[in-house]
């Protein structure tokens, strides 16, 4: 097996690790996580405005992006048969977690009502999604997001040959 591919893979295994088992950030006693974006969006789409005031159709739009990262991991994985679907899982990836850490260390301070989109309480408090907070920086869920989309972007690169 090529390096491209076991970079790939491991890629989208960090990814998908990430998106439904790690927390990205706490707010309060709640999480922001791809599991909290999954159990919010029937709400998102009945009730925009209560997540972002005056901005409906910005909140749609992030929504959407959310969705489409929701299955980025996946997307990393069947560019095992296609290289520049691997690329793209991986591009977006690496624009939400770099959206992400900008925000949360109040660099891209316009982002952060829209993080408030991840955001539920614990499934089951302590395990899931699991929390390792690294202060005002985030959670460890954010770092290893970034760290699968590097290594799906570098194996799609690297490309597919035994």
């Amino acid at each position: 097996m090529g390096a491209g591919k076991i970079l790939i893979i491991i890629g989208a295994l960090l990814t998908l690790v990430s998106t439904f088992f790690l927390s990205f950030f706490v707010n309060g006693s709640d999480l922001g996580s791809g599991l909290g974006f999954v159990f919010n969006i029937a709400d998102i789409m009945a009730n925009p405005g209560n997540y972002v005031p005056g901005e409906t159709m910005i909140v749609y739009i992030v929504a959407i992006v959310y969705i489409v990262f929701l299955i980025s991991g996946v997307l990393q994985l069947l560019g095992l048969a296609s290289r520049v679907i691997a690329i793209i899982g991986s591009i977006i990836v690496l624009a939400v977690s770099i959206l992400m850490i900008l925000t949360l260390l109040n660099i891209l301070t316009a982002y952060t009502p829209y993080l408030t989109l991840l955001i539920s309480s614990p499934i089951v408090p302590g395990i899931l999604p699991y929390n390792l907070s690294l202060g005002s920086m985030g959670s460890l869920g954010t770092y290893t997001l970034l760290a699968g989309g590097v290594l799906g972007l570098v194996g799609g690169i690297l490309g597919l040959e035994d």
